[in-house]
């Protein structure tokens, strides 16, 4: 199975929050302005002097083994063989929030219109086209990145929740 995953240069982000309204835009998030499928955390490292600041862009990490997936008990999360992308069907969403509440990366929203959970869709309906996710598109230096061969994690920020627990795809380089 091919597993599509991420690839964020932190090195890179600038934190212009761009590929945030680019997602925004794309997937029409608009109208409940509480959805968000992609946002920018400010992380700092060091000590003062010597203190340093991280802008880390973050979405769905489409985990190998998903803990929303596990938590829904409707089967409306699922992960596409071909590529590893996670879904949610929005016909067998109860709007449960259960999946909110497994995520460690917090992931998962709740749309207060429709009443149904929402994420991350990897921009599908782009990529069946031939065109990258909106956010990759949009990022303006370059630190959004996407494809098959990466390393599992790389160097992750700090608070960015343990690995083991889902298996994300994502790599972090700095």
């Amino acid at each position: 199975m091919t597993q599509l995953g991420w690839k964020i240069d932190l090195s890179k982000c600038i934190g212009c929050r761009a590929c945030v309204e680019a997602c925004k835009f794309e997937n029409n998030t608009t109208l409940d302005l509480s959805v968000n499928y992609r946002w920018v955390t400010d992380v700092e490292r060091g000590r003062y002097p010597s203190v340093t600041r991280d802008f880390v862009p973050l979405a769905c990490n489409h985990c190998a083994n998903p803990a929303c997936k596990r938590a829904c008990p409707t089967k409306a999360i699922f992960k596409r063989a071909s590529d590893g992308i996670v879904l949610i069907d929005q016909n067998k969403c109860v709007g449960c929030q259960e999946c909110v509440m497994a995520c460690p990366y917090g992931v998962p929203q709740f749309n207060r219109l429709t009443k149904k959970a929402e994420k991350c869709t990897f921009c599908v309906h782009r990529q069946e086209v031939g065109l990258p996710p909106a956010c990759a598109a949009t990022c303006v230096g370059g630190a959004i990145n996407f494809g098959t061969d990466f390393l599992r994690y790389g160097d992750p920020p700090a608070g960015f929740a343990d690995p083991r627990q889902t298996n994300p795809s994502i790599e972090f380089k700095r």
